[in-house]
């Protein structure tokens, strides 16, 4: 029952993420512009003094923010797809990882599509790239905690097994 239960909540994970990304490429040119902005101000107000922020400062860090946001929120996808398939696919060792990537190039792609029908943007296979990688990134750590977590398991379980015949 518990198991079932996390395969649920993995794959809630994904399309939670999913649904994140078309909401975001839904927005037109203008509000998506002006999301963008107050994400940027915000950032910027972290690292920055308030009298130092101004619009031309705002607009030079817009770009490189606007595509770590990418990155970001695709890495989140890459990592709820890994751990979604890897539940799907208990058995298959490399199978979910493998799967996760494509799976997550090819939602980029539709995004992008997606983006051609709203008004003010539009599709950019640069994007699709940054998507990609934010992908396979989150694909990665996901491995890499996996890997590590049961590596730290295996040695848990061999103390364990070497100090029940000591005892």
């Amino acid at each position: 029952m518990k198991e079932k239960v996390v395969l649920a909540l993995s794959w809630v994970c994904v399309f939670i993420s999913m649904l994140m990304i078309f909401n975001f490429s839904s927005e037109d040119g203008e509000k998506s512009s002006s999301t963008s902005q107050k994400v940027v101000e915000s950032v910027l107000g972290i690292v920055m003094d308030k009298e130092d922020i101004t619009p031309e400062v705002v607009h030079k860090y817009q770009f490189p923010i606007r595509k770590a946001a990418h990155f970001g929120i695709y890495m989140l996808l890459g990592f709820s797809l890994a751990c979604a398939y890897r539940m799907t696919f208990k058995n298959k060792k490399f199978f979910p990882y493998i799967i996760s990537l494509p799976t997550a190039a090819l939602y980029a792609v539709t995004d992008e599509l997606h983006q051609k029908f709203t008004f003010g943007r539009t599709p950019s296979f640069k994007d699709v790239l940054i998507d990609s990688a934010g992908a396979f990134t989150g694909i990665l750590i996901y491995a890499l905690f996996i890997f590590l977590f049961l590596y730290f398991q295996t040695r848990a379980d061999k103390r364990r097994a070497e100090k029940n015949i000591a005892d």
